[in-house]
């Protein structure tokens, strides 16, 4: 096989995978917003590319001509793209608004540069470009994806930085589970870019067939963890909610900037009493700013007091009284209709790895093993 053949069987196979990939993506998770997000990133900056450079390689004139403009367009479209996924995963709030479109700036710049071009000029340079010598146009689009590269990864890493903590804090294991993934999704493209720039900066040429194969193997693993791991909505942070006061004859609870240590316990004993006689660390949907408001207690004297009075967070707070659930249940399973694997959903839990991975943090063995014990 010739190198021209290699390039057109890797751009073509490059394709049809991203195609169905998508489609399995968006069938997979029945078209929600998020898996939106992700079959853009895997279709719209990749398949136009692809098709520019198969249609070059086969001399497709007509073809190539009118690929060249969209080509070098949606390419630069990969970054912003990556940016709004980060964004629409750990931030709930975060809407697509006008503002946005100054993301399609760079965009427009190579857009407009292709079609000041007249049709004799673009041909000119796509037959420059066969020579193996990127052209003025793709020297410019080029820059721009390597600012674009430095510029977004340093914004995405900081902001899933900024982020970690307040997630760790404020969703539980089975969610921290499901959005861990992401952070390495990024870094993940992040390494590719820098294995793609450094080849490109050796021998240009990698360029059309490199960044492909590269482009495959990430997306494999986006389709793979968006479908097996389910988005789940981030709850929002203490900054970001205003717990509206309970309506209730009893006298309003006063929000507390500065809470003393004998307050917090007396709000980790409020807090304690409720959580047992109403038994809502049974539901997993129960989340900090939700307790925190049916409680009537302001989410920020709740969260510093458990911390301070308990010394852990409020889902570890939770999670010990689902295991002693978990304890109990599993001593009475010779009594009962559970198994090891039914008792889980009976005590909150929204997945048995997360059970497991819980019980065994708490108990230092599994529940198979604790029960042996027994």
């Amino acid at each position: 096989m010739g190198y021209d053949n290699f390039i057109l069987t890797v751009n073509s196979s490059s394709i049809i995978i991203l195609m169905v990939l998508a489609a399995i993506l968006l069938t997979a998770t029945r078209f929600r917003s998020e898996s939106g997000y992700a079959a853009a990133i895997i279709v719209v900056p990749n398949v136009p590319v692809y098709l520019y450079n198969m249609s070059r390689m086969l001399e497709w004139h007509s073809l190539s001509l009118f690929m060249l403009p969209i080509s070098n367009s949606v390419n630069t479209l990969l970054m912003p793209l990556l940016w709004f996924f980060a964004k629409k995963n750990f931030e709930p709030s975060f809407r697509l608004k006008p503002i946005h479109l100054l993301h399609l700036l760079p965009g427009l710049i190579c857009l407009a540069l292709c079609l000041f071009m007249s049709p004799e000029e673009r041909l000119a340079s796509i037959r420059y470009e066969m020579t193996g010598v990127d052209s003025l146009l793709g020297n410019v689009n080029t820059i721009i994806i390597f600012a674009q590269m430095v510029g977004y990864f340093a914004v995405i890493f900081r902001f899933l930085h900024r982020k970690k903590k307040i997630i760790r804090e404020t969703t539980s294991d089975a969610e921290w589970i499901q959005k861990m993934w992401i952070p390495v999704f990024e870094y993940l493209f992040a390494a590719l870019f820098v294995i793609v720039m450094v080849c490109y900066a050796i021998w240009p040429r990698t360029d059309a067939w490199l960044i492909q194969i590269l482009n495959v193997i990430a997306m494999f693993y986006l389709v793979y963890n968006t479908i097996a791991h389910p988005v789940m909505p981030i709850k929002q942070t203490d900054e970001e909610i205003v717990v509206e006061p309970k309506e209730t004859d009893e006298p309003e609870t006063p929000a507390i900037s500065v809470i003393d240590s004998q307050q917090m316990k007396e709000v980790c004993e409020r807090a304690s009493q409720y959580m047992i006689e109403s038994k809502a660390y049974l539901r997993s949907d129960i989340s900090l700013a939700i307790f925190a408001k049916e409680i009537n207690i302001p989410q920020r004297t709740l969260s510093r007091s458990i911390n301070g009075t308990l010394g852990f967070n409020f889902f570890e707070f939770v999670n010990r009284m689902r295991i002693e659930e978990a304890k109990r249940l599993l001593s009475e399973l010779n009594a009962s209709d559970f198994n090891i694997d039914s008792i889980y959903p009976a005590c909150g839990f929204r997945s048995r790895s997360t059970f497991y991975m819980v019980f065994k943090k708490m108990t230092g063995m599994t529940p198979a093993a604790w029960l042996e014990n027994q």
